[in-house]
């Protein structure tokens, strides 16, 4: 096992990242790498639920769910991660106790790497001026990763989240460093899709994740062994007076039954705002010039 919920049940001593890693993005890949090669287990120390949401009650804004982030964090050849609950007690344990408590006793960190503005503790008030200081008392090695810019914008989660809501899914791309992805399974639905000459696929995924701006996409569908181009509309599909948003992905030049795989999609290319048509006739023109137009951008490279 190589994800745990608590530290006692770690390989000691470690070279520690230390974050909430959300969406496990360029900037937070730094501060991952920098545990490699450090004397001790590389490892990753984390939480769940995000504080963001333990604070605010809110969910749909994570980019990477505990599971996912866990999946790319070990896939940039970390050994462990622990993924501490952030509960009231957490929330409530002074900066300093949490050094001592977790860093120093429970992983025996030789090595610590978080980036400039991380901050933790109650009422957040432990910051990297702190942990540095506790570096030198507690004589453990410390890395503070500078802030991370691309074509002069900080990499965050939340400049993500805003290039993804306006469909801007080459920025998020440039800022995760891989296209944004969405993963669940496929559940049953309407049929209308098949009806319209276009059977899609409908994905479920956790109501954490955030999702992009609504309207229709180029992605790569990936389920079992199958490696597919797809259009992915999402939306409340307004022709037909729909009110929930639904995620319906139409494998290109396939067929078959989806129900019930496990699949991801990943946005390559915004194709187009979601639109109410006057007619189905007209819903079924526009999607023929979808599926061209996908055809072309696959055809070029995107």
């Amino acid at each position: 096992m190589t994800v745990f919920r608590s530290v006692s049940e770690v390989a000691r001593p470690c070279a520690v990242a230390l974050g909430n890693f959300d969406g496990v993005h360029l900037g937070h890949q730094a501060v991952i790498q920098a545990v490699l090669g450090r004397p001790g287990v590389p490892t990753v120390l984390t939480f769940d639920p995000h504080p963001r949401e333990y604070f605010s009650g809110r969910t749909g804004f994570l980019l990477a769910p505990e599971r996912e982030r866990s999946s790319q964090i070990l896939a940039l050849g970390i050994a462990q991660i622990v993924v501490l609950p952030f509960d009231e007690r957490l929330a409530s344990t002074e900066a300093h106790r949490f050094v001592e408590e977790v860093l120093v006793e429970g992983l025996r960190a030789r090595f610590v790497s978080v980036g400039w503005n991380f901050r933790f503790g109650k009422d957040r008030l432990g910051n990297t001026e702190m942990l540095q200081s506790c570096a030198r008392a507690y004589q453990f090695d410390i890395e503070i990763l500078a802030e991370r810019q691309i074509e002069g914008q900080r990499v965050s989660s939340s400049a993500i989240r805003t290039a993804l809501a306006s469909g801007d899914v080459e920025r998020a791309r440039l800022l995760l460093g891989r296209s944004y992805s969405l993963e669940g399974e496929i559940g049953r639905g309407d049929q209308r899709g098949r009806l319209l000459g276009f059977p899609t696929a409908n994905l479920q995924v956790s109501e954490r994740k955030f999702l992009p701006g609504d309207g229709v996409y180029l992605v790569r569908a990936h389920w079992g062994s199958q490696r597919r181009w797809g259009l992915f509309n999402l939306g409340v599909r307004p022709t037909f007076g729909g009110e929930r948003r639904t995620l319906e992905v139409h494998v290109l030049d396939w067929q078959g039954d989806l129900y019930g795989q496990s699949m991801k999609i990943t946005l390559e290319h915004y194709l187009r705002a979601e639109k109410k048509f006057a007619s189905v006739g007209e819903l079924i023109e526009q999607l023929h010039r979808d599926r061209d137009q996908a055809e072309r951008l696959i055809a070029r490279g995107i």
